[in-house]
């Protein structure tokens, strides 16, 4: 009997891990342009941070033949990163679908060196799909959601309530689909051409499409309603779609808890999770349009990775905070895995003990090539004991950088071929150049921007020095006096 309850008790924990696990997806195609390169697909981790993490890759043989596979718990928007294109693909459980792909197009070189090229997105083309398929009904339903948007948008009458009701029957009569996740796709896509032809009120979405509904943390339209209706709620008063009383009492705390009383206390945040993605929204937005004191949203997106109820709502704060503290000083900023003009590696841990003075050089700058003769001082004069130089060398090609070093003896500190690595520039938030940030000892981002070298970098970094020599001190002290 007992080894029967061990087999059960087996049994039940694989179907579980399996559960957890998720299904598989096999994604297949034919595309000769892309013979010998290996092709990515992303998605996002959430739709509050935005962040991308690869899903799947696969690598295409001589003859063109490709497959993606992986495993996932639900339904999953996700894209294939096809240079110039962005190959929008909905991931079901389960499903295996045979994809037809475009033809391979290179990318100019002003697009590659650009972090911010936006690539031109489609709906990937399925083979012989059933009609319940997402990759079906997603694409045809968008064709005539666009054209009825496209009618509001040009009207110079206006769109009554009554004509926009028609257009929307008369798209839905022809997708009788049982498709849940289509279903809510379409109301909430509805939802927005409602608030675009007629100005309805927020206040009505929010209680027809969110008041005692469940929060569909991985549909787009749903993500796409929720960033138009709760934008900025945090900072927007009586104007946004749900007022909370008091807010910045919870934001002047630091307290994720208060907020989410005074969240609930609105009669149309009717559940926890609700009111928890609504604060993730609100902290986001709060962050970047600089209304609050950054170490407060920063202290409560920490407390709410540590003791929200949803471990997925942990996992979204867990990203904010990590995009918050990136460039924020006195945090680590994004890590460097760079190569020199020898093929070694660099990291900022490689610096460990000294400042790290990160500059981030591009040659068709002229202040960029003006600074050079500056930092060449610099290196003579600041003790290498005390500080490393760090220029990352963003051009057309690596060839660039060679013809520089190889031209000038005098740059001696380390350069690193940024290696096209256009994440890296979008976590540094590099939008011109030069760019500069000086990092401590600890790793800890201390100055940004730093000043550059025409702005009297020596004497700067030589009161930071100080200052952070003098903080170890009282470390020392308080820790040899058992002070905490």
């Amino acid at each position: 009997m007992k080894k029967l309850v061990k087999f059960s008790f087996f049994i039940v924990f694989c179907f579980c891990s399996f559960s957890l696990l998720g299904q598989t997806f096999n994604i297949s195609g034919n595309a000769k342009t892309y013979a010998g390169d290996t092709l990515k697909m992303y998605a996002l981790m959430d739709y509050i941070s935005k962040n991308e993490y690869l899903i799947a890759k696969a690598a295409v043989d001589k003859n063109g033949n490709f497959t993606f596979s992986g495993r996932i718990s639900e339904i999953t928007p996700a894209y294939i990163d096809l240079i110039v294109f962005k190959g929008l693909i909905y991931l079901q459980p389960g499903k295996n679908c045979e994809i037809v792909l475009p033809e391979k197009q290179e990318i100019a070189i002003q697009d590659k060196l650009n972090p911010y090229f936006k690539k031109r997105e489609f709906y990937i083309k399925s083979i012989n799909p059933d009609k319940e398929d997402l990759n079906y009904l997603i694409p045809e339903f968008e064709k005539h959601y666009n054209a009825a948007l496209g009618k509001v948008l040009y009207s110079l009458k206006g769109i009554s309530k009554a004509s926009t009701d028609s257009i929307e029957n008369a798209i839905s009569q022809k997708f009788s689909s049982k498709n849940k996740y289509f279903e809510d796709y379409k109301n909430y896509r509805f939802a927005i051409l409602d608030y675009t032809a007629y100005h309805r009120s927020k206040t009505d979405i929010v209680r027809d499409l969110f008041t005692n509904k469940d929060v569909l943390t991985n549909n787009l339209a749903y993500s796409e309603v929720f960033d138009e209706i709760f934008s900025n709620i945090f900072i927007a008063g009586k104007s946004s779609a749900i007022t909370i009383k008091d807010l910045y009492l919870g934001i002047k705390d630091k307290s994720y808890n208060t907020l989410k009383k005074q969240f609930l206390a609105n009669e149309n945040v009717t559940s926890e999770k609700f009111a928890d993605y609504l604060i993730l929204k609100g902290l986001r937005d709060a962050y970047y349009f600089d209304s609050y004191p950054k170490e407060n949203l920063v202290a409560i997106v920490d407390s709410m990775a540590q003791t929200c109820n949803d471990l997925f709502f942990r996992k979204i704060a867990a990203n904010l905070s990590k995009d918050f503290t990136t460039l924020l000083c006195g945090y680590a900023p994004a890590q460097i895995l760079l190569k020199d003009i020898n093929d070694e590696e660099y990291y900022l841990e490689k610096s460990s003990g000294k400042f790290v003075y990160l500059t981030f050089f591009n040659p068709d700058s002229y202040t960029s090539n003006g600074d050079l003769e500056l930092l060449k001082t610099i290196y003579k004069e600041v003790p290498p004991e005390m500080l490393d130089i760090v220029t990352i060398f963003v051009s057309q090609n690596k060839e660039d950088m060679k013809k520089l070093l190889q031209s000038d003896s005098d740059i001696k500190w380390k350069v690193l071929w940024y290696n096209y690595d256009n994440s890296l520039l979008k976590k540094y938030n590099i939008r011109a150049f030069p760019m500069y940030y000086l990092i401590n000892p600890e790793g800890v981002l201390s100055m940004n921007p730093a000043p550059g070298p025409q702005e009297d970098f020596p004497s700067k970094f030589s009161a930071a020095y100080r200052s952070w020599k003098n903080e170890q001190y009282r470390k020392q002290y308080r820790e040899n006096q058992g002070i905490k």
